[in-house]
Order: structure tokens, then sequence, then C-alpha cells
């Protein structure tokens, strides 16, 4: 996985977020997102392995509405910048639910902070069960939404997902031998010395690290590395923070090293020629190292069987949650499942 230039360096996974950023922080100026409590309710639903997981319903008006089934990306809650989508998908007639993964913010499940993709896809299933039985939802009209890390988790889902009527995959994580290329010399070493240390134990206990920077001085590149590294993503999280504190949900900045294990393991673009694609639209960014550059997506996207739809917006991964990019984006989302659901 290469970076995609455009005339410009941009950034990459783990390092500073190069000559982009000047033109990037004008995206980071917008206002915040609309804060609202009363456009949606508070659920919750048990998987099939007994973990109580929560999210926020947002119905749309009428009766036998589709319902959007949605989840943030690596490490993020539901709160942060995706009630906006679903706000958006509401407006246009399609109920959501946006629910956190298990082990993060209101959802339960142990460890804390640890992200496996395989897991997150099975508790994909269990979310569309539950969305089913939500007021107002016709439940043979069900879309199954990710983004980023839980773009690839929604892939592998959708690949033996029966039920589902429509597929939305945005810039999803594609590749876990393609994002391990890019961790620091020794990493993976010792991310499998912790798997040895705690198998022994007899009592495993998690080790943590960050995921962000932890202050602009560490975005700028001092102190240790992280996995999203750079001035844009600290302003996304600090941003993102905001959101999900004046909620009320729980969120530290730290992951597991197992999750770095869980990720280069996992392969969602195997899972692609699986899925149904004339229900599918993939969306690519036009810059994006973050899960794969558009030509990259594009030669996944050619793995999967005919009829399915393949968008590339613009700018980048996270320039799409933001003002004109982010109605650009949304606009292709809800016409597409206006021509596929009515």
């Amino acid at each position: 996985m290469r970076p995609f230039v455009n005339g410009a360096l941009i950034w990459t996974v783990g390092f500073f977020f190069g000559t982009l950023e000047q033109a990037q922080r004008d995206i980071f100026r917008a206002p915040q997102p609309n804060f609202k409590m009363n456009d949606h309710v508070r659920v919750e639903f048990k998987t099939i392995d007994g973990v109580t997981l929560r999210g926020d319903f947002f119905q749309a008006r009428g009766r036998n509405a589709p319902c959007v089934v949605m989840a943030q990306g690596l490490t993020l809650l539901k709160e942060h910048y995706i009630h906006a989508h679903a706000r958006k998908f509401v407006e246009a007639g399609f109920s959501a639910l946006v629910y956190d993964h298990r082990g993060y913010g209101s959802s339960d499940g142990l460890p804390r902070h640890e992200t496996n993709p395989q897991q997150q896809a099975e508790d994909y299933h269990d979310a569309i069960t539950a969305a089913m039985e939500l007021p107002g939802v016709d439940r043979n009209r069900i879309v199954i939404w990710g983004i980023g890390h839980s773009g690839g988790a929604s892939m592998i889902a959708a690949a033996s997902e029966p039920r589902v009527a429509a597929i939305i995959l945005n810039m999803p994580f594609v590749s876990g031998a393609m994002e391990a290329a890019k961790y620091p010399a020794g990493f993976l070493e010792k991310v499998w010395a912790d798997r040895e240390m705690q198998t022994r134990s007899g009592n495993p206990q998690p080790t943590y690290m960050p995921m962000w920077p932890t202050s602009l001085e560490h975005a700028k590149g001092a102190g240790e590395w992280v996995f999203l590294g750079g001035e844009i993503p600290y302003n996304f999280i600090t941003r993102g923070m905001e959101l999900s504190t004046r909620a009320g949900t729980p969120w530290e900045n730290k992951v597991t090293l197992q999750t770095f294990y869980h990720l280069a393991k996992a392969e969602p673009r195997l899972h692609l020629p699986l899925v149904d694609a004339s229900k599918m639209l993939y969306i690519a960014a036009r810059m994006d190292p973050l899960s794969a550059p558009p030509d990259v997506h594009q030669e996944i996207f050619d793995t999967a069987k005919p009829g399915g739809e393949f968008v590339v917006v613009e700018p980048d991964h996270l320039g799409t949650y933001f003002g004109e990019y982010f109605d650009a984006t949304m606009k292709v989302q809800v016409d597409f499942l206006k021509r596929k659901l009515g």
C-alpha cells in the first residue's frame, strides 16, 4: 500500500502528515456538528455470546422504513461524527442504528479498547438482528454500513449475511498485511512478545498504547510512535472527544497491543468476492493512505462479482466528514439507497 500522491506529499499512517496539512486545516475550521439528544433513543441488544452492545436509534418518519446499521472505525465511538451521517439518512427517509463496538464506549465487552475485525463482523450480524426488531423498521430493507476499519468488518460480515438489502463500504480497511507493512521495525515482534507474556501469565492483562497523538507536540513527531499520527488526526480526535464527552460516553486514547495482532491477520479483501455485489456501494477517497489509495481500492473492487458501484469522492479519508465534502459523499450514499430500496 503506497501513499497516493496528487501534487502534494500526503499523510502516511503513523507518520507526519506532510504538506497537505495547510489545505486540510481549512476543513477543521468547519463548525462542530449539531449536538442533539432529542432526535434519537438509546437502545441495547445482546450478541449471540451474551455481550450487551448499546447504540442510538434514529427513527425516520412513517412506517416500514429501511434501516442503516452503522458503527464507527478504529477505536472510535458512535458519537464521533457519524451521528451526522445517521441524520442525513433520516432526512432521506431511512432509519439508522448507530452502535458502539464491543469493548468501546457504551457497549460492554472485555478486554476494553481492543479491536478484532473478525469479532466485529460477527457483532454486525447481531446488530442486524436487533435492527430488524426496532419500531417502524422494514426488516426486509436493512443496510449494512461501515467506514474505515468498520468498513473492513462490514465487508467480512456482508460476505455471509443474507438478510441485508444494501451494503455501503466507505473507504474500507482491506488488508492487514498491507497495513502491517507500515508498522515501525520490530513492532509486530513486540506484539507477539506481549501475547506470549499474557499466555504464560495465567492471568492475562492487556497492554495498552495510545492510538492517536496525546498532544500537539506528539502530533508533530515527539514521543512514541502512534498508529494515527500527525496534526490532522490530533485535530480530528480532539473534536471527536468533545462530542463523546458531551454525550457522557466514556472514551480513552488507548488500544491493546493485541489489537495489532488481530489487525495484521485480517484480510477483508479476500471476502469481497463472496459479497452480493448487486447490493454494494464501494466508496474510495481521492487521497487515502489510511485504508488504501483509490487505485488499490479499484483493484480490490474488481475482484467482486458484477453489479456493484464504485465511486471515488473528494478529498481524503478524514476530509469526507466535514463541510461540502461530507454533503457530497452523503449524497452519493443516499442516492444509491434510493435506487436500491426505493
